[in-house]
């Protein structure tokens, strides 16, 4: 059971359209540039890995929620603890808002991941700007 008490929860703004922030979210190469390295397919049921730091176990994950271009929802088995990432987009004139909720995090995982989710933001900016 996910404990919702543990929350990381962060909203940022990207200065590009839905549709391209989406398809760095959605398509496995795109998420593989900003946030790990995926066998990631945009399908619900679809089983995949996220494969982190060296030395450190992949995290299993699973789409429970497709949405394009406004919603993404994975669970994410990390170190044992099952988590929900669910990354929501809005389009705001030209640019997009980006409202990220990552639940069920334990404390001492939640204090790396809250951090974590904002250099994350700042590679996507990045893959987002070299288009």
């Amino acid at each position: 059971m996910i404990d919702e008490s543990r929350d990381v929860v962060h909203e940022v703004r990207f200065s590009h359209p839905i549709e391209r922030v989406w398809d760095a979210i959605a398509q496995g190469d795109a998420l593989a540039a900003w946030l790990m390295p995926n066998n990631f397919e945009p399908r619900v049921g679809h089983r995949f890995q996220f494969v982190r730091d060296p030395g450190q176990m992949p995290i299993d994950a699973e789409v429970l929620e497709v949405d394009p271009p406004h919603r993404m929802r994975w669970r994410w088995i990390i170190d044992g603890f099952p988590t929900i990432v669910a990354i929501t987009l809005r389009a705001d004139g030209d640019t997009t808002v980006l409202h990220l909720e990552h639940t069920g995090l334990p404390d001492d995982l939640r204090s790396r991941f809250e951090p974590g989710w904002l250099e994350k933001f700042d590679a996507l900016e990045r893959v987002l700007e070299e288009g």
